[in-house]
């Protein structure tokens, strides 16, 4: 029968064998554990804290205010209902097409969790007449037909952009004929993105959109990407515009925010014979120390077990995220972001209850692109009327002596000042943390590590990194069945 998640003993549970044993409930480590108890892999999930989710948790409002500091406690007359605060820590919207989505219905998580769609995608772009504004993407031929960011015959040469890409079939040649009478037959396999873009006559900055916005690139390695997976990145935006009826972003998000990922992934893994354990006993005293969950070696360097006080849980391998392994990873730079309760939805956006604006590197003269992430009570993650948002990047330059608020006033500016501009910022919180990567893929201890959650404010950075690892894990690529 199905094991309730917290076991009689947990020395029952160490006594026995495992094929994989996870560290951590973070949003990556759930769906490893999913895949893998899916698969048909015995697996048992822990985590050193006492509450789901890692650094990706689902914070309350009294919670948040811990988190930051905060002397003062929150007050319904400042923020709205209390209750219906919540506060994803890492906030990714899905793409409605992508992987994540395929996982999900793949595993039959989808059906513990109601998704809905995202309003808005927008991108910033600053120009000498119009100073810096906040634009609809306008990514089908009517929509571009329409839309203020493009000029008159840019508006027609990106709606014939617009309807070539939904109509090319990247696995049939004989459609990637472009042009009017003179049809151009496109190589789309060995040319690169900068050719592909110079044969459409697009401009830098439809480009830019193009690129940042609907592909979803993070720099300009799209100029020397192949034009297939170009073509590829945006077909998955338009397609994913078109999952379900009357989308207005190709995006979703769950009801109540990604908090309901890890359990239900841990509902999952019960039904497939797996455990997972918080670290509480059933009287809510924790189990582990801050020296337990060790990774036991043979003397070939390779992964047998995991220790915890006195007892060796048997495993195959160790799955987890960095905090868990600090000497097994490095530094991979820093991300800095802005937490903001808001009053009113973002400005320029149309009234939109959720939204995502990127803003692509080139307009606010930084290296990395800014992602702001903006939902509200459409998917009940805070009050009627109010809204959550987060601005986040990759922090450029030395922040050694610095405070948070002083890194983000840096890195951030721009989208600070949108966010204030608007007037509804009622608390604005700020931090830090390090980007972590393995040293290495794990092939020789049998112990995988995630890498930290980028600052992207959508999922597909993430999911590629579970895909990547369960394909180290399990060395071979997972398949998800087509029509999912």
């Amino acid at each position: 029968g199905e094991q309730t998640a917290q076991m009689e003993d947990w020395r029952t549970a160490f006594a026995e064998e495992w094929d994989a044993v996870v560290l951590g409930t973070g949003m990556k480590e759930c769906l490893l554990s999913g895949l893998l108890s899916v698969a048909g892999k015995k697996v048992l999930h822990l985590d050193r804290n006492s509450y789901y989710g890692g650094a990706s948790a689902s914070l309350d409002i009294g919670q948040l205010f811990e988190k930051f500091g905060c002397a003062e406690k929150p007050t319904e007359a400042e923020l709205g209902k209390l209750r219906e605060y919540a506060v994803d820590m890492v906030p990714k919207f899905i793409m409605a097409g992508g992987k994540l989505v395929k996982v999900l219905i793949h595993t039959k998580v989808a059906n513990y969790m109601e998704f809905k769609p995202v309003d808005g995608s927008f991108v910033y772009r600053h120009s000498d007449k119009k100073g810096g504004k906040v634009y609809k993407v306008p990514i089908t031929p009517s929509e571009a037909l329409k839309s203020s960011l493009l000029g008159m015959v840019e508006k027609t040469r990106m709606a014939q952009f617009t309807s070539w890409v939904a109509s090319v079939k990247t696995d049939d040649p004989k459609t990637w004929s472009a042009g009017g009478v003179m049809k151009t037959k496109l190589p789309l396999d060995t040319m690169n993105g900068r050719e592909f873009f110079k044969y459409w006559k697009l401009e830098a900055g439809t480009v830019e959109v193009l690129t940042h916005v609907c592909a979803l690139y993070r720099d300009n390695s799209f100029n020397e990407a192949p034009a297939l997976e170009v073509v590829t990145k945006m077909q998955l935006y338009l397609e994913s515009m078109t999952r379900f009826a009357g989308m207005t972003s190709p995006y979703l998000y769950p009801l109540y925010g990604l908090g309901e990922l890890p359990q239900a992934f841990a509902r999952l893994a019960a039904v497939h014979g797996g455990t997972y354990m918080l670290n509480r006993d059933l009287d809510g005293t924790p189990v582990f120390g801050p020296d337990d969950l060790k990774v036991e070696y043979d003397p070939e360097g390779v992964c047998v077990g995991l220790k915890v006080k006195d007892v060796v849980a048997r495993t195959k391998m160790v799955v987890g995220d960095p905090s868990y392994f600090p000497d097994k990873c490095r530094r991979r730079g820093k991300v800095v972001r802005a937490i903001a309760l808001l009053s009113q939805p973002l400005p320029n956006t149309n009234d939109a209850p959720s939204c995502q604006v990127i803003f692509p590197a080139a307009q606010v003269n930084r290296t990395n692109d800014l992602y702001l992430f903006c939902c509200g009570a459409s998917h009940k993650v805070a009050p009627q009327s109010r809204y959550v948002a987060f601005l986040s990047s990759n922090v450029e330059g030395e922040c050694d002596g610095m405070s948070a608020e002083q890194v983000a006033q840096r890195e951030l500016n721009v989208g600070l000042n949108l966010l204030t501009n608007g007037g509804g910022v009622v608390r604005i919180f700020y931090d830090v943390y390090e980007l972590l990567v393995p040293n290495s893929d794990g092939d020789a201890d049998r112990v995988f590590i995630s890498e930290s959650f980028d600052p992207t404010s959508h999922f597909e950075t993430a999911i590629n990194d579970v895909l990547a690892m369960y394909k180290r894990i399990t060395g071979s690529d997972l398949v998800l069945e087509e029509g999912a």
